[in-house]
Order: C-alpha cells, then structure tokens, then sequence
C-alpha cells in the first residue's frame, strides 16, 4: 500500500466521545477512517484522502452476561486479551484469525481463521452491536437475545462492512466453553496426488 498520512487521530475512549467526533467530520464534510489493531492485510484503515484516523483501541471494556453465554466488549479489545479474560470463567470467543485483531475489526472486516469450522466466521458469533451510523447517531443493531423477530437485522448490514456504514463501538459475542486441550496441526505432501 502506497503511504498515506492523516491529518489527525483520535483515540475516543466512549460511544459518546466516537459520535461527537463523527458528527464533527460529517457537518465539515472531513474523511473519517476507521482504525482497529491495524492486522488487516487489505489496507482499509489507510487514510488515504487524508482527514481523520478514529482508533479504537482504547474502548475496552469487558463483562461477562451472567447466566448466558455472552460478553460485552468494546470494539479496541484484542482477540487474545478477550480470551486470558475468559479463561478463569472456562469460556473462550471461537473464531481465530491467526493475527491478534481487536474484536471491532473482526466484525468490520468477518474475520474467521482455523477455527471456523467448529466455531464459525466473527459474524456468526456476534449478537449485538453499538454503532455510530455516518451521521453521528448512536443505535444498538439487535438485541442480544439469539431470538428475536422484531425489527430489521441490522447485524447483517454492519458486518463485514469494513467501517464504511458505521463505526463499531461495542459489541455483544458469543461464547463458547473452553476445550481442555485445542491443537493445530501442518501436514506437508509432495505433491496433490499424495494429498488425495
């Protein structure tokens, strides 16, 4: 990717301070871009028409939902911070991109990994969102509940949207016991005739 500078960041530590600042952006008609771990090989949070970089690294929150499978997260937790949360609960969050992504950018980007199999792509596993739409105005994408057939299926709309409908500030993910052991493995063949 070509370089690109900015001609300003923030780092907004609450849905509040995210939306003040999009707002800002969208009256002076300035580029906003979204910024997670900055793991993604795409180049997406590349300002590249200058304006503004809103890191999310600073949202990090987490909790637990107590008696359900869930957590809250804000959208600049990494996937391995979320998960040394989890374990002393024996839960883990299973989708596994090999990079250490912030939870926010799995959602924008539906980030997956090795594990989708058992586990399912990001999308899969998010039940609910706090989003800041273009305008700066602050909605919640679903409830959390895995049941429910009121309203539209916003989730579907934001994710995998890679920040161009809205910022991500929260999230709601679902969780999943913690194996005793979980293992990968490489296997190398000669050639495709060997492999079948």
């Amino acid at each position: 990717h070509g370089r690109a500078l900015p001609d300003l960041v923030v780092l907004p530590v609450t849905t509040e301070e995210t939306a003040a600042v999009v707002r800002l952006c969208y009256t002076r008609r300035v580029p906003l871009v979204t910024r997670g771990a900055g793991t993604g090989l795409e180049g997406g949070c590349i300002a590249y028409s200058g304006g503004v970089v809103l890191d999310t690294s600073l949202m990090r929150t987490k909790r637990m939902v107590a008696g359900e499978h869930l957590a809250v997260v804000g959208a600049g937790v990494l996937k391995n911070e979320l998960n040394e949360f989890l374990r002393p609960h024996g839960m883990l969050f299973g989708p596994d991109p090999s990079s250490n992504p912030t939870i926010g950018g799995m959602a924008s980007t539906g980030g997956s990994g090795m594990s989708t199999l058992k586990y399912g792509t990001s999308k899969e596993n998010i039940r609910s969102m706090v989003v800041v739409t273009p305008s700066g105005r602050v909605i919640r994408t679903r409830k959390a509940v895995r049941k429910s057939s009121t309203g539209y299926e916003l989730n579907a709309l934001y994710l995998g949207a890679e920040g161009t409908l809205g910022v991500i500030t929260e999230l709601t993910v679902r969780l999943f016991p913690r194996p005793a052991v979980r293992c990968g493995a490489v296997v190398v063949f000669p050639d495709v005739a060997a492999a079948a």
